[in-house]
C-alpha cells in the first residue's frame, strides 16, 4: 500500500513538475498544444505525413510537448481552432476569415493541375468540354478556383461528372478508366503517380496558369497563443527553410520535382 502510495505521489509530482514548465514556456503559454490534422493527400493520412512530422519537429525545437494529436473533417477543425479547443492545425490557407482568429505562417505554395489519361485528345481548356472521351471526377466538398470551378459546373451540365468517395477512389478510378479527367493537388497525386505504369497512361497540365498558387501555412489559434508566443513558431519555421530541415521533410513524402514546386517560394 505504502508502494502504490508512492508511485501515486511521484506521478503527481512530475504532472506538477511538467506542468509548470510547460505553462513557463513561451513557445505555448497555454500548455501542451492540442493539434488538429484532416485527411489531405501526403500531409496526412493514418496518422503519418509531411504535416505531422513538421509540427513535431517545431514542437520538440521550441519544448512543447505535444498534449494531442486528432483528425478532423476540414471545417471541423476550423471550428475548434476558432474556439480554442484545439491549438493548432496544418495546411491552412491564409483567408481573410480564417485570419480573424488565427496566425497563420505560410510553409508551401500549391495549386490544382488537371490529370488526363492519355486517351484524352483535348489539350486546351476550351475543348475539354468536348471531348467524347472526357468523363471528369471530382470529391465532394472538394473547392478550387472561381475559374476551375466554373468548368466543373459545365461538365456537370454535361453529364460528364462522376463523383469519388475519396481521393484513394478517385485515382482508383483514373487508374482503370471509369474516369478520365480530375483535378488534384501535386502533394495528393504524387505518391500514386509514382506508381510504375500510371506516367504513361496519365498526363499532368497546368490548364489554368492564370489561377494563382494556394498557400498553406500553419495555423495558431489566436484564443491560445498571443502574438508573441506564434512569432516563436514562426521564427522556428523560417530556421527549417533555411537550414534545409522542411526539405527533408517533404522529401520523406514527396518527389523531389514536387518538393520543389512546394518551396518555389521562400519561407519569410
Amino acid at each position: 500500500m505504502q508502494r502504490i502510495y508512492r508511485l501515486v505521489l511521484v506521478g503527481l509530482l512530475w504532472l506538477t513538475t511538467f506542468a509548470h514548465a510547460t505553462e513557463s514556456n513561451p513557445a505555448c503559454p497555454s500548455g501542451p498544444p492540442k493539434v488538429g490534422f484532416y485527411e489531405y493527400g501526403l500531409a496526412y493520412h493514418d496518422g503519418r505525413g509531411y504535416d505531422v512530422d513538421l509540427i513535431r519537429e517545431i514542437a520538440r525545437r521550441l519544448h512543447c510537448p505535444i498534449a494531442s494529436e486528432s483528425v478532423f473533417p476540414w471545417i471541423r477543425t476550423l471550428k475548434l481552432l476558432q474556439i480554442g479547443e484545439i491549438d493548432i492545425a496544418t495546411s491552412a490557407t491564409p483567408t481573410p476569415d480564417l485570419l480573424q482568429y488565427a496566425w497563420i505562417y505560410t510553409y508551401k505554395h500549391s495549386k490544382s493541375m488537371v490529370l488526363l489519361r492519355a486517351d484524352v485528345q483535348a489539350r486546351t481548356l476550351a475543348a475539354l468540354p468536348n471531348d467524347p472521351k472526357l468523363r471528369w471526377g471530382g470529391i465532394r466538398g472538394w473547392k478550387f478556383s472561381p475559374m476551375q470551378d466554373q468548368l466543373l459546373a459545365e461538365l456537370a451540365k454535361r453529364n460528364k461528372v462522376v463523383t469519388a468517395i475519396d481521393e484513394n477512389d478517385l485515382y482508383k478510378m483514373l487508374t482503370t478508366g471509369v474516369i478520365t479527367g480530375a483535378l488534384a493537388h501535386p502533394t495528393s497525386y504524387d505518391d500514386w503517380l509514382q506508381v510504375p505504369g500510371i506516367r504513361k497512361q496519365v498526363l499532368v497540365l497546368d490548364l489554368f496558369p492564370d489561377v494563382e498558387a494556394t498557400a498553406g501555412g500553419v495555423a495558431l489559434s489566436k484564443k491560445r497563443f498571443p502574438e508573441s508566443a506564434a512569432e516563436l513558431w514562426h521564427a522556428e519555421l523560417k530556421k527549417m527553410y533555411r537550414d534545409g530541415s522542411l526539405r527533408e521533410i517533404f522529401r520523406r513524402f514527396l518527389s523531389e520535382e514536387t518538393t520543389d514546386y512546394l518551396l518555389r517560394a521562400p519561407v519569410l
